[in-house]
């Protein structure tokens, strides 16, 4: 075994030894957080809320030590390795200082510096991505930035007292005006850093405009979990999913999402299929507010139509849902063709490249021409590096 396949192995040990000191953090704080010892939940769906949030954040440190062992001279999987552990101790704080007796403000503590290690892991894993590097020299003050700026928080930590809280006050804490100013310069340090994400985001952007064509499906894995995981939280946030489970199924699901297309686009497994999925989430999403807005009017038009007759509004219902029914494939299929065009380019040319070529063949009868044409489709449907076609002698069997 070389030096380098050797360092390679030994990487690879310690990324899964990371991520199952990870799982087990996890796993102590979902405990602490469902036994009587932990915070009290009157509601139910809380409970199943932070067990399948703990089951979705599972899988950062599995796709960071996927990441790291597979790729070991890519930093990336480490990055999301750091920010598993890093929520993990967070989580797992409490209920290992209640076990080994600790005072209070060690947990406090330990809280404290997860969160200041959490916030700007997730910044550079924006800024980073997909390569473990910045998108150009102009963009590594950013990177800097984040490191200093988290540095001086860890610094000042020991010394900023606690806020509300007396049992987490640190000895090392400072009161007066010195430990005032600590207070406020840790409000603004959240400041600082949620500007320095959306310069991130900025970053992430730019880079798409200028990657290359398997860079930009990288980056397109990422920017869809992103949006879908934005478009849930919000809707969840406005109150527009009025029932709990559904909700909190969704939450987890999302959160469960981004990882996994992490994973996808790094790894470039099954990575052009991206374009097939957002095409897929796009026309179902149009389709099935079309068929609802539909529905609603065809209720609200046949119901003060029908209603006089028949005195229910049984019939309006039956005659709009069959209506529905009727026009689901046609209008799937038009949606379906208009946003392939428009999101699954390569896809869609390739149907109509296919298309074109069975049409020819009904009135081609040149064999030359055929074979000129077959090397051209599949030339414009696969694009292989070489085309040959071999045609078997007449004369044998």
């Amino acid at each position: 075994m070389t030096v380098t396949s050797r360092r390679h192995a030994w990487r690879a040990w310690l990324a899964w030894l990371v991520c199952t000191a990870t799982l087990v953090l996890l796993a102590v704080g979902g405990w602490y957080r469902a036994s009587p010892r932990g915070p009290a939940n009157p509601e139910g769906w809380v409970w199943l809320e932070e067990s399948l949030g703990g089951l979705a954040i599972a899988g950062i440190p599995i796709v960071g030590a996927l990441i790291a062992s597979r790729l070991p001279g890519n930093p990336y999987g480490w990055l999301w390795c750091g920010i598993g552990l890093a929520a993990a101790v967070s989580g797992a704080a409490r209920p290992l200082t209640e076990l080994t007796g600790g005072p209070p403000w060690v947990a406090a503590f330990v809280e404290g510096y997860a969160f200041a290690a959490v916030v700007p892991l997730c910044v550079l894993a924006v800024l980073l991505f997909p390569t473990g590097r910045v998108p150009g020299p102009r963009w590594r003050w950013l990177a800097r930035a984040v490191v200093a700026v988290t540095a001086l928080v860890m610094l000042a930590g020991p010394f900023t007292p606690a806020a509300d809280d007396s049992a987490g006050q640190g000895p090392l804490a400072l009161q007066g005006a010195v430990g005032r100013y600590l207070g406020a310069a840790l409000q603004g340090w959240v400041v600082v850093m949620f500007v320095l994400g959306l310069g991130a985001v900025w970053a992430l952007l730019l880079r798409y405009r200028s990657a290359g064509p398997v860079e930009r499906q990288q980056l397109t894995w990422f920017l869809y979990a992103a949006l879908l995981a934005a478009l849930v939280l919000a809707l969840s946030a406005l109150g527009l999913m009025p029932w709990r489970p559904l909700a909190v199924v969704l939450q987890a699901a999302a959160l469960a999402v981004f990882p996994a297309a992490v994973a996808v686009a790094v790894l470039r497994y099954h990575l052009y299929e991206i374009d097939r999925i957002v095409s897929r989430t796009v026309s179902y999403g149009l389709l099935t507010g079309c068929l609802v807005a539909l529905y609603l009017v065809l209720v609200a038009l046949l119901r003060a139509l029908l209603e006089p007759l028949t005195g229910s509004s049984t019939v309006a219902v039956a005659v709009s849902t069959l209506a529905v029914a009727g026009v689901f494939n046609p209008v799937r299929r038009r949606l379906q063709e208009a946003v392939d065009r428009r999101f699954d380019r390569a896809r869609y040319d390739a149907a109509q490249a296919v298309e074109a070529f069975a049409a020819r063949l009904r009135n081609q009868v040149d064999l030359d021409e055929v074979t000129t044409g077959m090397r051209d489709t599949v030339a414009a449907t696969v694009a292989p590096t070489c085309v040959a076609v071999w045609l078997r002698p007449a004369g044998r069997p």
